[in-house]
């Protein structure tokens, strides 16, 4: 009996000898890695900009008195760390497989949907500001009633495709939010609604499974009902179609982690209808014959074939003959949507009111302007806080005459022989 107990005690003793050394091994391998990490952070030169999650990445904050009592730097500094952190896209990476191992249906704010659908959650609206760029739309409307205003608020993936998203995922009524923006329209301001369109072929490609654009093909079926309650004339039916990409992984692919999905992107060329056009980069001083921009398709961001990116301001001269010149208010999913429009103006000047600090009504009196379109996806709209500044009337222009028949002869430059799907 004291025999057995002896050993008992032995085993006992030594199972606790082999846990400390255990626990001993875990705490030193923890803290060389802490240690590496530390190290390869304090080494490792910080990055501007995340190709994988195509934006500007937050720089290390200025410590000042004002910044520390008010709590601001502690703020910017944590975001700086996890903008900058050792190998980040490998770290969300691991997240994505520990939260599917877990079963969740979430990574990082995007929703892993069926068929490898990646879907964004919808972000809150800032009603105030959405209201204030509603006035600011509504007055401009006001200020020029000879110029035709349309807007076209283009819903979201989480919205069209429903049946997509992960089983019981808690998601904003958007159908609402597009009615309340409709609401807040001036009677001046045309409203033209794309949804049932998009939800009419909500079964095909209309929406990039990696990305939180919407395809080609999803603006193409926007194009007809635009071009309709716009009153645009001999509408093309036909087009070329040329996918000029199929491995994009776009923005929510990086986000998420994800990697499984690859999309395709295609250009739309009118197959009756060719006009010739000049390309200008306002703020850049650069020229191009074309809207496109092959030598993006070689970069993580291939949605930017079009036009590179977006731009404060963009002007597009084309050989339209009819003097019809359009300012398109928009945000990145106009960048697609602008290939189905040139037939169809003599000038597109495209405003991305998030970069331009110009005088619009310079411009609209300048140009010539007979349609004035805002095109935006729903969730960048009820989250935008730079339209209403830049609609807002010059006081010092106010006695010009709103311009509608001057001529549009400034910066637009000649047009040369180089076609719209050529140079893709």
């Amino acid at each position: 009996m004291e025999q057995r107990e002896w050993k008992n005690r032995k085993r006992k003793k030594r199972s606790r000898k082999i846990q400390r050394r255990f626990y001993q091994r875990m705490v030193l391998v923890f803290g060389v890695l802490l240690i590496f990490l530390v190290l390869a952070n304090f080494i490792k030169a910080d990055q501007e900009f995340s190709e994988e999650e195509n934006r500007m990445l937050a720089q290390k904050p200025e410590l000042t008195w004002e910044s520390l009592v008010s709590g601001d730097y502690m703020k910017d500094f944590e975001s700086y760390v996890s903008d900058q952190f050792f190998a980040r896209n490998q770290w969300i990476t691991l997240k994505l497989y520990e939260d599917i191992s877990l079963g969740k249906k979430e990574s990082n704010g995007v929703y892993l949907g069926k068929d490898g659908y990646l879907i964004e959650k919808p972000d809150e609206p800032a009603w105030e500001s959405v209201e204030n760029n509603m006035s600011a739309i509504s007055a401009l409307a006001e200020r020029y009633p000879d110029i035709s205003t349309y807007m076209c608020t283009v819903p979201n993936a989480y919205y069209i495709l429903e049946d997509k998203l992960p089983a019981k995922a808690p998601v904003r009524d958007q159908e609402a939010d597009l009615r309340r923006i409709s609401e807040l329209m001036g009677d001046r301001v045309h409203n033209i609604s794309v949804t049932d369109i998009l939800k009419e072929h909500a079964g095909e490609e209309i929406y990039y499974r990696t990305d939180h654009h919407w395809t080609s093909l999803g603006a193409y079926y926007a194009f007809g009902a635009v071009a309709e309650e716009m009153g645009l004339k001999n509408v093309e039916t036909e087009y070329n179609i040329h996918t000029v990409a199929n491995d994009f992984q776009g923005t929510l692919a990086s986000k998420s982690g994800y990697h499984a999905s690859e999309d395709k992107i295609q250009v739309y060329e009118a197959a009756n209808i060719e006009p010739e056009y000049i390309v200008t980069y306002v703020e850049e001083n650069e020229k191009s014959a074309s809207m496109y921009k092959s030598e993006c398709l070689e970069e993580k961001d291939k949605y930017t074939v079009f036009f590179g990116g977006n731009h404060a301001r963009v002007d597009i001269s084309t050989t339209q003959p009819e003097r019809k010149n359009l300012l398109l208010f928009k945000d990145s999913y106009a960048n697609c949507f602008v290939q189905f429009l040139l037939p169809y103006y003599q000038n597109i000047i495209m405003v991305d009111a998030r970069y331009f600090y110009d005088n619009i009504d310079s411009l609209i009196q300048n140009y010539g302007i007979t349609d004035i379109l805002f095109l935006y996806n729903a969730n960048t709209f009820v989250t935008d806080n730079s339209l209403a500044d830049v609609l807002a009337a010059d006081e010092s222009d106010e006695d010009a005459d709103t311009g509608a028949d001057s001529a549009a002869d400034e910066e637009t430059g000649e047009v040369s022989d180089t076609k719209t799907g050529n140079n893709v």
